[in-house]
């Protein structure tokens, strides 16, 4: 059986039905803004393998995916993806499949104030931007995993509960 720690190799199956499709969100970080936050190795080459699978041996367009990779995978840019190409997209129709991929770090941090989480604390992943300050001057934080479960929940209602999602972090 292949390491998948180390470059092993999967396979896919996919079962389509005769007018389904395929669009997702692909999300890869290896260079963080933040000197906080170690910059990885890999996660570009996850994405650009899930998208060579997808195009070359399903035949799935590329523009059907919005592609998020290091400085442009910000924290607002991922939440305008969700809700862009995802949630409004007039395209994508009942029956499609959904594919959200995730590469890079994750983060566990204490709830905010009147959350309910296990041992006080929720996990995120981490933008490219997060731990920098905006233009205000704030900083950025992570997006939480009830920001994304709310967001799969948004486009569940929309387009249908036939969403994949994958996600690959470590944790900083």
């Amino acid at each position: 059986m292949p390491d998948m720690q180390n470059g092993g190799f999967f396979t896919l199956n996919f079962c389509f039905g005769p007018r389904s499709r395929m669009f997702g969100l692909i999300i890869s970080i290896d260079k963080y803004k933040s000197h906080e936050i170690p910059n990885l190795k890999g996660c570009k080459t996850d994405a650009r393998a899930i998208m060579n699978v997808l195009s070359h041996r399903f035949h799935v367009p590329t523009h059907h995916f919005m592609c998020l990779t290091d400085e442009q995978a910000t924290r607002s840019a991922i939440l305008k993806g969700f809700q862009s190409h995802l949630i409004e997209n007039t395209s994508i129709q009942s029956g499609d499949a959904i594919i959200i991929f995730y590469a890079g770090h994750g983060s566990r941090t204490a709830a905010p104030e009147g959350w309910v989480a296990d041992e006080n604390k929720i996990e995120a992943i981490c933008p490219h931007d997060e731990r920098t300050p905006d233009r205000n001057g704030r900083e950025i934080l992570g997006i939480p995993n009830w920001t994304i479960n709310g967001l799969l929940r948004r486009v569940a209602s929309s387009k249908g509960d036939n969403i994949v999602r994958l996600s690959s972090h470590s944790k900083v």
